[in-house]
């Protein structure tokens, strides 16, 4: 079984990752810029490019009309600025997920959709965090993430990169 792993985000300027970016700099939080995309991984057995390319024009995932998607962090938006921005800014990459990471999208996928391919999901919110150079970036990641990104009681959350 291969993984693979999709990241959709807005073309649009995204009203929650802005609402959450002002909301942390009133919290005196030192950040340059918050990005926010759903982050999807799928277990699939059989050809992983033909999977690709349907998964992609599933509208219930990617709605052509408002998202953009990309399978991999390097080809993301994410990682092309952290290149023109290499030495000025740190970037950190945080996924949010519910606990019990619902089965339901799982299902729909496999019965309604006819994804038998799929074996296992995994879903949550990717949150791209830009600091300046010399700030512990890391370290408050974390602490944004803890106080306001995520609520402990069901959702777990992991650094990645």
């Amino acid at each position: 079984m291969t993984n693979v792993e999709m990241f959709v985000g807005l073309k649009v300027p995204d009203n929650v990752a802005i609402t959450a970016f002002n909301t942390l700099k009133r919290m005196n939080y030192k950040l340059k810029k918050l990005e926010r995309f759903n982050y999807y991984k799928f277990d699939v057995k059989d050809n992983v490019e033909d999977f690709k390319k349907k998964i992609s024009n599933v509208d219930i995932l990617v709605n052509s009309n408002k998202n953009k998607f990309s399978f991999t962090i390097n080809n993301n938006k994410i990682n092309n600025e952290k290149q023109k921005n290499k030495n000025n800014n740190k970037l950190i990459n945080v996924l949010v997920q519910d606990l019990d990471n619902g089965n339901s999208l799982l299902s729909t996928l496999k019965e309604r959709l006819g994804f038998t391919n799929i074996k296992k999901l995994e879903k949550g919110i990717l949150w791209t965090m830009y600091f300046d150079k010399k700030a512990q970036a890391r370290k408050i990641a974390v602490d944004i993430t803890k106080n306001l990104l995520m609520n402990e009681n069901y959702q777990k959350h992991n650094i990645l990169g």
